[in-house]
């Protein structure tokens, strides 16, 4: 029997829907666009990272909110802490567990994989994959802290360090011994940042060394590519981020293009003529006319969380990825830097579906 790519999965207490996450990118998946892509498919969602010592020095929650903010709509969500103190972690997440609308979030994610310099310089992030005695006193300490609520907690890190200290199994079982639930690996070194290719087979050699859940990260942009990093890897799930800028519907494409029959009844009409994974070798995206209501959706609800003026700047670096490669979109994207109102940006995206609909 063909083993089903797509299917729900099970991490800790938490039941997932389907085995495809949103990863955390730090200015994108806020609550207002998480909310979008679990709608869109995605089985699960993760918050932007946030500093498990920032939320200690803030109990009132005020400077972290935006960052925290969850949606019972959304739901499951997991809240992503990072840092390098076990203390910090155990004292965030009670205090996560205490608040009334943030204790409904389904698990923790524990950021060791972040590669950038204000945050490895502080020994966090992908730092932690050079003191894995660190890493493993943090995971057991947010182990034991979520416990009282019966909150899964989950790790994600990287290959390793740098091409000479690739360490990712090894970390992978001081994780699982520590009492994680479940693995998440970007196949890149923090030396790459986000460059060059990423290394599947390094996620192979994790989920071959671990008994717990284990998602593939890196370099998934299309159907295509996603079915080749389960055949490859043997992942029990798949995180996406960068692909999902601008193009919450892959997760709807690759829903309709891997999924059993019945896991995704509400296949678009755009999406219909292309259910062969041959069509899936590029990411399809739905004609602008069906990307309108999303986009202004995603601008909506900045604007409730932010107030116009803020949401309207926040919006311009996601208007970029929502026009990116299309007709007349080089154009509209010099024209929404300049726009300052929501007014405007619906106008210039009707002048941009009028474009399209008249001459693609």
């Amino acid at each position: 029997m063909e083993k089903q790519l797509i299917h729900p999965l099970q991490i800790g207490s938490v039941r997932l829907d389907n085995n495809l996450a949103l990863a955390p990118m730090a200015g994108t998946t806020d609550v207002v666009f998480r909310r979008i892509c679990r709608r869109l498919g995605a089985g699960l969602t993760v918050t932007e990272l946030v500093s498990a010592r920032g939320i200690c020095h803030d109990p009132d929650f005020r400077r972290n909110w935006r960052y925290l903010a969850i949606d019972p709509q959304e739901l499951p969500v997991a809240i992503q802490l990072f840092g390098s103190d076990p203390d910090d972690f155990s004292r965030a997440i009670a205090m996560i567990l205490a608040h009334p609308v943030l204790s409904q979030c389904s698990l923790f994610d524990l950021n060791m994989g972040c590669p950038v310099n204000k945050v490895v310089k502080g020994g966090e992030g992908s730092a932690l994959m050079r003191t894995p005695d660190l890493a493993a006193r943090i995971v057991k300490n947010s182990v034991q802290a979520a416990a009282a609520a019966g909150k899964p907690v989950t790790v994600k890190f990287r290959k390793g360090w740098d091409d000479n200290s690739v360490n990712a199994v090894d970390f992978a079982k001081c994780c699982e011994q520590a009492g994680a639930a479940a693995l998440t690996i970007h196949g890149r070194t923090r030396q790459q940042l986000y460059g060059g290719q990423a290394d599947w087979r390094i996620i192979g050699e994790v989920k071959a060394a671990v008994r717990i859940p284990v998602f593939g990260n890196g370099d998934v942009t299309t159907p295509e590519a996603a079915s080749r990093l389960f055949l490859e890897t043997g992942a029990d799930g798949l995180m996406i981020g960068r692909a999902a800028l601008g193009n919450p519907w892959i997760f709807q494409s690759i829903l309709a293009a891997l999924g059993p029959k019945g896991l995704n009844p509400d296949i678009p009409e755009w999406l219909s003529p292309k259910l062969r994974l041959s069509n899936f070798t590029t990411a399809p995206m739905p004609p602008p006319a069906d990307r309108l209501p999303v986009i202004l959706e995603h601008l909506d609800g900045l604007i409730a969380m932010h107030g116009e003026a803020t949401a309207v700047r926040e919006m311009r670096k996601q208007l970029v990825h929502y026009l990116k490669g299309t007709a007349h979109g080089s154009f509209l994207k010099n024209q929404v830097m300049n726009a300052s109102t929501r007014r405007e940006i619906q106008a210039l995206l009707e002048e941009w579906c009028i474009y399209c609909n008249k001459y693609c």
